[in-house]
């Protein structure tokens, strides 16, 4: 039970202001009855024994008391008199008159008849008036005593005044109960005013417990910073009040800490300032600062009941998502196609040229027609095979990049691919083949010259078993260590910004429902096949980037 209730008092607001309250009154409220206790006391002390020595002093001259100690025929009227006294003062519970050794001549109490006081010890240093704690069969009480003298200046006796300190004792209680009383009282003013601050505080923090929106706001500074995009918000003073860990990185900020810094100190090539004044967002501005990446920026004003509080600006980095998006689509193989063909056709042109510019007319003429032959031969074979253009156009150009490279490219004569594939669309179909083929060319960098350099491609789609693709070179093989991280987004051997073909494929492949094998052996070669089934209408295979 106890644990619930502090569990509660932590997590509600109003519950932590109560408590506060009632801590800050207690507090309060202690120190000021400790402190007034502790002054009144002393203070009544102080009045209660001057009181009591001047009446004891008084009665120590009186004409009545002299009688009484000379004469007993004169006790019961001193009697009778000390009874006024001790009736009639409210600061003396108790008046006296002993003789020197102790006996009473006379005495007036406002409780039951005393019958025997117990006088002092005497030091031989107290004056004709002087205070003790005596003891009676009352209990302890606080007296005043004064001598009494005879002519001759011999001690007769004394005149005692005193209280009984349970009288104190009832003075404090009921101090007491009167700080109890106020207590009380400031504590329901405290518990209403609690109320209402929490209720004040809570409609500021849109209803939410403290715990509550502590953890929302890391929940949402945790989904800020999960984004690939970066935010950067200013206040209207241009001090930087937010800025997420992907605008850390695009700004080259990781190392330091921008919060609560002018814009223009942490990043001076900024123009966020402009829409603080303008009021108008912008929109796609190119960030012409950041040589290494393309980053576009959109900047809106903060607004607040029409009035400008602040700008946040959103990053976006076109790089790696448009290098992502190339390789997703096979846009950058059917680039690199073009660019071999193109290479290609401008070696033969240059042939071509010289010949013509030697005259040798003939000689021109048979290599034009022995091109001709052995292009239309080669892109006759693939066009005749391959019937969807562009996985088509990919494959020629490869063989152009083959050919570049001093490596022989062959697509198997059984091979088939139809046009609008079953099983692979033909973005798809160009991703899958342009990595693999491309890291097949890559396979002979630290191959001989003079040794085989071969890649051959198998493609068959049929009706009943699906795609089959099989990429098999000659090159330098996979080693152990490498084959167990190769699909990792990132991890390559050729250097940096590379790793995302073959961890691409294997995307491709599993969204597809396909299954991949690779079989290699270090210094003969590699081969990746590649199954893909007929797939379903109506599904959506889904690719992560």
């Amino acid at each position: 039970m106890t644990s619930k209730w502090l569990s509660r008092v932590r997590r509600t607001l109003r519950a932590q202001l109560y408590l506060l309250s009632v801590l800050g009154i207690a507090i309060a409220l202690l120190l000021a009855m400790g402190s007034s206790l502790w002054l009144n006391v002393s203070n009544s002390y102080r009045l209660m024994d001057q009181h009591m020595k001047e009446v004891a002093a008084m009665l120590a001259k009186t004409q009545q008391v002299q009688q009484a100690i000379d004469n007993p025929e004169h006790q019961q009227d001193l009697e009778q008199l000390l009874q006024n006294i001790a009736e009639q003062m409210q600061d003396l519970d108790m008046v006296a008159v002993v003789d020197a050794g102790g006996s009473i001549l006379a005495v007036g109490s406002i409780e039951s008849k005393i019958k025997e006081i117990a006088l002092p010890v005497l030091e031989g240093d107290e004056g004709a008036v002087f205070l003790k704690d005596g003891q009676s069969e009352e209990g302890m009480e606080r007296c005043a005593y004064a001598k009494i003298y005879s002519s001759d200046g011999t001690l007769k006796g004394f005149v005692i005044a005193g209280v009984y300190m349970r009288a104190v004792y009832k003075t404090v209680v009921w101090m007491v109960l009167q700080y109890l009383l106020i207590a009380f009282v400031a504590l329901g003013i405290g518990a209403v005013l609690a109320h209402r601050l929490a209720s004040y505080i809570k409609s500021e923090l849109q209803g939410y417990e403290p715990d509550a929106f502590r953890e929302l706001l890391a929940q949402r500074t945790e989904i800020w910073d999960a984004l690939e995009e970066g935010v950067m918000a200013i206040d209207k003073q241009e001090n930087i009040i937010y800025l997420n860990a992907a605008a850390k990185e695009m700004l080259h900020l990781n190392t330091v800490q921008p919060i609560g810094k002018s814009l223009h100190e942490v990043y001076p090539a900024s123009t966020l300032g402009r829409v603080l004044r303008s009021g108008q967002a912008e929109y796609s501005i190119p960030m012409k600062s950041l040589a290494d990446a393309k980053v576009l920026s959109d900047r809106m004003p903060i607004m607040r009941n029409g009035t400008i509080m602040g700008a946040v600006a959103i990053f976006r980095n076109r790089t790696e998502v448009t290098k992502m998006a190339e390789d997703l689509t096979g846009v950058r193989h059917i680039v690199e196609a073009l660019r071999a063909n193109t290479h290609e056709f401008m070696n033969k042109l240059h042939v071509i040229l010289g010949l013509l510019q030697l005259e040798e007319y003939q000689e021109a003429e048979r290599y034009v027609l022995e091109l001709t032959k052995v292009r239309a031969q080669s892109m006759g074979g693939i066009t005749e095979r391959i019937q969807e253009p562009a996985v088509a156009a990919l494959l020629i150009g490869k063989l152009s990049r083959a050919q570049e490279q001093q490596v022989v490219f062959k697509l198997d004569s059984a091979s088939r691919f139809p046009h609008q594939s079953r099983c692979l669309p033909e973005d798809a179909m160009i991703s899958v083949l342009g990595n693999l083929i491309e890291n097949a060319f890559d396979s002979f960098r630290h191959v001989a010259s003079g040794a085989l350099r071969e890649v051959e491609v198998y493609i068959m789609e049929e009706a009943e078993k699906g795609l089959l693709i099989c990429v098999e070179d000659t090159g330098s093989g996979i080693t152990p260590a490498v084959e167990e991280r190769m699909f990792e987004r990132g991890f390559s051997t050729k250097g940096k910004d590379r790793g995302t073909g073959l961890a691409l494929v294997q995307e491709i492949v599993q969204a597809y429902g396909g299954t991949m094998r690779v079989e290699s052996t270090p210094g003969m070669g590699t081969t990746f096949t590649i199954n893909i089934p007929i797939q379903k209408e109506g599904e959506e295979p889904c690719i992560k980037l």
